[in-house]
């Protein structure tokens, strides 16, 4: 199915296979919403696929990217230096543009059988990216706290993997970014 083209009325999700699930329309019912969310995405490759956006100057852009490069093993400053990039980038050549950046969720280690305390760098990733962006001004979503369970795991009812949404999941990310809308 052809996505549709990005104006400067949309609002616009960017991000990896959490954001391409999303489903906006079912969850928003909004007509100018648009997914730019792609399975395995890091913060390299949505640097790299940045131009269509910045062209059309949508309204808004959420933006939540970050854990693949995580899973991938890439350093936390490198992660936080390329998502500053990205909003960067889109506020220099699309001013107008309103920018929102969520937090990246936290994962569940036990359903995916993984000891790697990757919560803690999420964690770590997230405080420095709200730090940053109050200094410049970019609007941030803590979304982190909210999907957390009483192990500081991502709650199993919002994930049937450890990683990947429920519609439970989803639900609440609705929630949490209307207000925003």
């Amino acid at each position: 199915m052809p996505r549709s083209p990005i104006t400067p009325a949309d609002i616009v999700f960017l991000g990896d296979s959490l954001t391409e699930a999303f489903n906006l329309e079912r969850h928003f019912g909004l007509p100018n919403l648009r997914n730019r969310g792609l399975s395995g995405d890091t913060t390299h490759q949505v640097i790299y696929r940045l131009q269509e956006i910045i062209n059309a100057k949508p309204k808004k852009v959420f933006l939540m990217i970050g854990i693949n490069d995580l899973f991938w093993g890439e350093e936390e400053v490198t992660v936080f230096q390329n998502i500053v990039k990205i909003l960067e980038t889109i506020r220099e050549n699309s001013p107008d543009t309103l920018l929102y950046l969520q937090s990246i969720l936290p994962v569940n280690e036990t359903v995916m059988f993984s000891d790697e305390h990757i919560n803690l760098m999420i964690f770590s990733l997230n405080d420095s990216l709200k730090r940053w962006c109050k200094k410049q001004k970019v609007e941030f979503l803590e979304l982190y706290g909210d999907f957390l369970n009483n192990q500081g795991e991502m709650d199993r009812r919002y994930t049937y993997d450890g990683v990947h949404l429920a519609e439970e999941g989803y639900e609440l990310w609705a929630k949490l970014t209307r207000p925003c809308l």
